[in-house]
């Protein structure tokens, strides 16, 4: 008998143990009503991103790609994304059929996560590139729900120094 997919506790025992995601508060809203604010929202600050991105100088060369250019990609082709998703989400909406509900667990944390996330290009300059990006990813797993410190300390520090060596001595850049 092959017992290595087998579970010790039951899905019932599971379902009601203390501490566990159910206990956790959730927020419930219909698939395509979530497509939708979040296509708003989402095509509202790319679309701002775009604005500023168009507002970069061109390039110095005619036939090279510009400060400004690699940044208006990104605008353009996530304002296409966000408005197929709207799409999808309008369609959801106004089709007659059953909608599924999604479940976010834990919307604090998503919040608390997307306001560490913002931070990154507040403060940033501020801090230097190294120790930024070691808080900066330390804060986003507290955020998100991370509690082992050796596993923070090691991902933020090793991502951190990753970011140094491919950066500062592979590519030559100057982080000063």
């Amino acid at each position: 008998m092959n017992t290595s997919s087998a579970s010790p506790t039951s899905q019932t025992t599971q379902a009601s143990t203390p501490g566990s995601r159910n206990a956790e508060p959730a927020l419930k809203a219909p698939a395509g009503v979530l497509d939708v604010v979040a296509g708003v929202v989402l095509f509202a600050a790319f679309g701002l991103y775009g604005w500023y991105a168009w507002q970069l100088p061109g390039p110095m060369n005619p036939n090279g790609i510009g400060v400004g250019e690699f940044p208006l990609i990104i605008a353009v082709t996530s304002l296409v994304a966000v408005a197929l998703m709207l799409a999808v989400g309008v369609v959801k909406c106004v089709r007659r059929s059953a909608h599924p509900v999604v479940t976010t667990c834990r919307p604090l944390s998503v919040v608390l996560a997307a306001l560490v996330l913002l931070a990154i290009g507040a403060y940033l300059d501020r801090l230097g590139p190294l120790i930024g990006v070691a808080v900066i990813s330390a804060l986003t797993m507290l955020a998100a729900g991370e509690r082992r410190p050796m596993q923070i300390i090691a991902v933020s520090l090793g991502l951190s120094l990753g970011l140094y060596a491919v950066f500062v001595l592979a590519l030559g850049v100057s982080f000063s």
